[in-house]
């Protein structure tokens, strides 16, 4: 995430707006969206992760598996008595932390963003991550220096339009590249819900990295625009569990501007830096 974009007061305006309920840990704070969707956030580090569990009458759906700095997995036994499944929206380190703890893993990978998720990060590799700043308090015990992605298998590939049956709830898998070539977001069946992973939250997007492609996220944000008539909120993976669905009207708005070459920006070394009203995004300089 973008660090300058860390509130000094947290929590954020839109997540007060939920009911907050206890969590194990004091790492997480957890919030139902609705019933039977509860989102689980790591505000303590300028990442502001947040994971979803979305409970059906026979299995359940954690989105994300966050950082891994606490036990996410004994939240989620905590709230849901049923089989659980993960699903990863795309492989970046902050989205995968805990995956290492669940049997049942599903991404919708190439083969390069499977052999990520299944590789992990080593503690080298992670340094960046745990920089002075990036955290506030942390866990008890939990040691920064000894951070480290753990591997997890993959053991199912999802598809563009798959339909993850719950029991009396149903989630659409939205293949939508971009910020990553495998990025999804998934479509709630019952509440209307859409999950967007890191194709839209409100904060700095990112469409820079060597595994971004802006023509391509230009167009998954527009297919998320189709889809808007059929959703009710927005449940982003970072900084706010709950947003108004026209959000994603204003970042479609951005990207035009940026394409017409009528919006303003920052050249951060090869790296364009615009910001709009609840949000920015980062490309690459094209000079």
């Amino acid at each position: 995430m973008y660090q300058s974009m860390w509130p000094d007061v947290l929590p954020r305006a839109g997540n007060r707006r939920l009911e907050k309920l206890a969590s194990l840990s004091p790492w997480f704070e957890i919030y139902r969206v609705s019933e039977g969707v509860f989102a689980m956030l790591e505000p303590g580090h300028a990442e502001e992760a947040i994971s979803y569990l979305i409970i059906g009458s026979k299995r359940a759906v954690l989105l994300d598996t966050g950082m891994g700095i606490a036990d996410l997995k004994a939240e989620v036994n905590r709230l849901a008595d049923l089989p659980v499944v993960v699903v990863v929206t795309h492989g970046h380190y902050d989205h995968i932390g805990d995956n290492h703890r669940f049997s049942e893993v599903w991404a919708f990978g190439s083969d390069s963003d499977v052999a990520r998720i299944e590789q992990g990060k080593s503690r080298e590799e992670c340094t960046g991550y745990m920089a002075p700043g990036c955290y506030l308090e942390l866990p008890a015990g939990f040691d920064p220096a000894a951070y480290e992605i753990r591997p997890s298998r993959v053991t199912r590939r999802l598809q563009h339009l798959e339909v993850i049956d719950l029991g009396r709830r149903t989630l659409t898998v939205h293949h939508t590249p971009g910020h990553t070539a495998d990025s999804i977001c998934l479509m709630d069946s019952r509440d209307k819900l859409l999950f967007t992973g890191d194709t839209f939250y409100p904060g700095m997007l990112f469409a820079h990295f060597e595994d971004s492609d802006f023509a391509v996220y230009r167009r998954s944000i527009d297919y998320l625009v189709d889809l808007l008539p059929g959703v009710n909120h927005l449940c982003p993976s970072h900084n706010e569990a709950y947003v108004e669905k026209t959000a994603l009207i204003r970042v479609q708005a951005a990207f035009e501007q940026i394409v017409a070459d009528n919006a303003a920006c920052e050249i951060e070394g090869k790296v364009r830096v615009y910001r709009f009203d609840g949000f920015g995004l980062m490309v690459p300089d094209w000079n």
